[in-house]
């Protein structure tokens, strides 16, 4: 079935699983393709209550086709790189400058969501994809899961170093196990601190609702490599300007706590920073949560 639909819209590989896999599950992660459409089949003859989040195959169709009417004009076509050519005197002297961190350029997109913002720069933020090796309970805090968790870090010797960190996941993930493996946003750049007497550096971003009674790990692109840096569209990660904060100052001047009003999930459940969606060299990240918090 997979091989005759990529077959007749001629595409196949990232640019087909991918959407596919967004429509199905609400996520880019998880089971081969063909095990979740074995599983739709089954769930055709199931009768759910509304308690139940299923979705069948052409609600779903709906949701990914109204998700890609909201992506930029800019996105939807890969850059044609044009011939390099040395720049004249004049032409350099006049260039226009790269746009900051801290006003981006917005062409073809709202800018509604930076009129009114005037906080710190978003690249303050050094937010990376990790994949958890490791995951339990925490002995002592029943709220708390610890994980061990890939930054693409290594030490002196050029070995992994994998980060520690504690979640407050309990209430909301029940098998710690069913974590391991799962690629992640981790906020880097946090001091290390004790929680109930485990060392935690850094954090696990999640997407919330309003009540707090949903919260769920973001995803990123199951080909997003492990390490990378987040960026938002239009802003400049680049250079001396977009270089992360280091961990003292960003607690000492709270930067986290300004931005984070600021950092929200879309409609469709993509996690966004004034309006501008968290993107990897894989492409965008989502999450389950829609019209939520993200933290």
């Amino acid at each position: 079935y997979m091989k005759s639909v990529s077959k007749l819209y001629k595409t196949k590989g990232q640019l087909f699983y991918h959407p596919v896999r967004l429509a199905l599950t609400g996520v880019m992660s998880g089971q081969e393709i063909p095990k979740q459409l074995s599983m739709l089949n089954f769930a055709k003859n199931i009768e759910f209550n509304d308690e139940v989040a299923v979705k069948h195959m052409e609600e779903r169709m709906q949701i990914l086709s109204a998700f890609l009417e909201t992506i930029p004009a800019e996105f939807k076509e890969p850059k044609q790189e044009e011939p390099k050519e040395a720049a004249k005197p004049a032409e350099t002297a006049t260039a226009a400058p790269v746009a900051s961190a801290a006003a981006p350029t917005t062409e073809g997109q709202s800018s509604s969501g930076f009129e009114s913002y005037d906080g710190p720069a978003i690249t303050s933020l050094d937010i990376r994809v990790g994949e958890i090796k490791e995951c339990w309970n925490h002995e002592e805090a029943d709220r708390l899961f610890c994980e061990t968790v890939d930054l693409g870090e290594v030490d002196e010797d050029g070995k992994p170093k994998l980060r520690s960190i504690a979640s407050g996941l309990r209430e909301f993930y029940e098998n710690p196990e069913d974590l391991v493996g799962r690629k992640v946003l981790v906020l880097a750049n946090l001091k290390e601190r004790k929680l109930v007497g485990f060392p935690s550096h850094g954090m696990l971003l999640c997407a919330s609702n309003e009540e707090h009674t949903e919260v769920q790990l973001i995803s990123p692109p199951v080909d997003a490599k492990i390490g990378e840096r987040i960026t938002i569209p239009s802003i400049d990660f680049e250079g001396e300007s977009g270089a992360p904060m280091k961990e003292n100052p960003l607690q000492k001047k709270k930067v986290l706590e300004k931005i984070l009003p600021f950092l929200t999930t879309s409609k469709y459940g993509v996690p966004e920073f004034c309006g501008m969606p968290f993107m990897t060299s894989a492409g965008v990240c989502t999450s389950s949560i829609n019209d939520g918090t993200v933290g």
